[in-house]
């Protein structure tokens, strides 16, 4: 029994010097809450969210060990996605809305994809994977910060479907209209005041989405395509009071004339000129909207709508561009360009000239 109570006293004592020190502790750690600022003790008090800051999207670094990882070894969302798009076959990716700055390694699914959607992320350009798939049918980047189009896609040989909406785009290079196989064009909803005459190179296109640009006409060369059955154009700058601000009000440069006579009368000018003028004058060579006669460079442009429904259009705006002074008066008298009772391709193909010759 005595052995009993002298374990029961050590016992005892070690108790009360436990409770003596704690209520020391929680004293002391009272008083320093009471000195210690709000903002220092909570840092994220005053947020609205206070979960931990993470540079991965919805924490898709999947792994909690406490060992130091590389993060290109890490298994991410958008990897996840890549593999489970190999597990089905490898025809369809979707990287929609993972918030990624660069596009992963695809190069497994190189050949066998046939849809690729990387809409609502932070692509600054198009990546350079997705311009090289030589089977992809449908392309969809919409709501990314897109400003830059590439100048080369003949990457994209079966492209049919190509969404590129709610973007930053200002400027469409010529190159970029180089898809044999396109059907459906979506670019509305960019900062476009100008669409390129080389849309007329897609001619297997059905379907175009302009909405929400700041176009106050489209290109006469659209009138070739021939396949063409729908123009979307809503909120855009197409009446006809924004048509004098972007129409020509001073004649050609002399640079435009001179090279004008030249091409005009046929003269070899490359022996004379310059390499940097003869590439200029090679490349700037096209035929006038009105007239049909040679047109280098700019021309003046002239915009005018066309009567009829045209690819589900009334009243289309286009700018024409006239390779001289007197051939812009002659068809600035036109209010607009009436096709008759014609069909609604009836000025697919032509020019203005060979449309009043055929009325006359």
């Amino acid at each position: 029994i005595s052995g009993i109570n002298a374990e029961y006293w050590v016992i005892r004592e070690a108790l009360v010097e436990t409770t003596e020190g704690s209520d020391q502790s929680l004293a002391l750690s009272s008083t320093q809450e009471m000195d210690t600022p709000v903002d220092m003790m909570y840092p994220y008090s005053k947020s609205v969210f206070c979960g931990g800051l993470s540079k991965f999207f919805q924490g898709e670094a999947r792994s909690n060990s406490p060992f130091f990882i590389p993060e290109e070894q890490m298994l991410t969302v958008s990897k996840a996605a890549i593999f489970n798009a190999l597990k089905e076959g490898g025809r369809k990716l979707s990287l929609r809305a993972h918030f990624i700055a660069t596009m992963p390694d695809i190069t497994p699914l190189s050949l066998t994809l046939v849809e690729l959607n990387l809409s609502f992320n932070n692509l600054r350009v198009i990546p350079t994977q997705a311009l090289h798939l030589p089977n992809l049918i449908i392309l969809s980047l919409r709501n990314n910060p897109i400003m830059q189009l590439p100048t080369d896609m003949s990457g994209l040989p079966r492209l049919a479907e190509l969404n590129l909406s709610f973007c930053l785009i200002h400027h469409i290079p010529d190159g970029f209209f180089s898809l044999p196989a396109i059907e459906e064009l979506n670019l509305s909803y960019n900062h476009l005041t100008k669409l390129p005459s080389t849309v007329s190179n897609l001619v297997t296109m059905t379907s175009l989405n302009l909405d929400g640009n700041q176009l106050s006409s489209l290109p006469f060369p659209i009138m070739t395509l021939s396949k063409l059955q729908s123009i979307r154009i809503k909120n855009n700058f197409t009446s006809q009071s924004f048509w004098s601000e972007y129409s020509s009000k001073g004649p050609l440069s002399l640079k435009d004339m001179c090279a004008k006579v030249i091409a005009d009368n046929e003269i070899q000018y490359h022996p004379y000129c310059s390499d940097e003028l003869s590439h200029w004058m090679d490349r700037s060579i096209s035929s006038c909207d009105c007239c049909g006669g040679v047109l280098v460079g700019q021309g003046l442009i002239l915009v005018r709508s066309v009567m009829d429904r045209t690819f589900g259009v009334r009243n289309l705006p286009l700018s024409l561009r006239s390779c001289s002074l007197s051939c812009f008066y002659e068809y600035r008298k036109m209010k607009n360009l009436d096709v008759g009772d014609g069909s609604q391709s009836s000025l697919h193909g032509v020019t203005l000239q060979q449309l009043n010759a055929t009325e006359n």
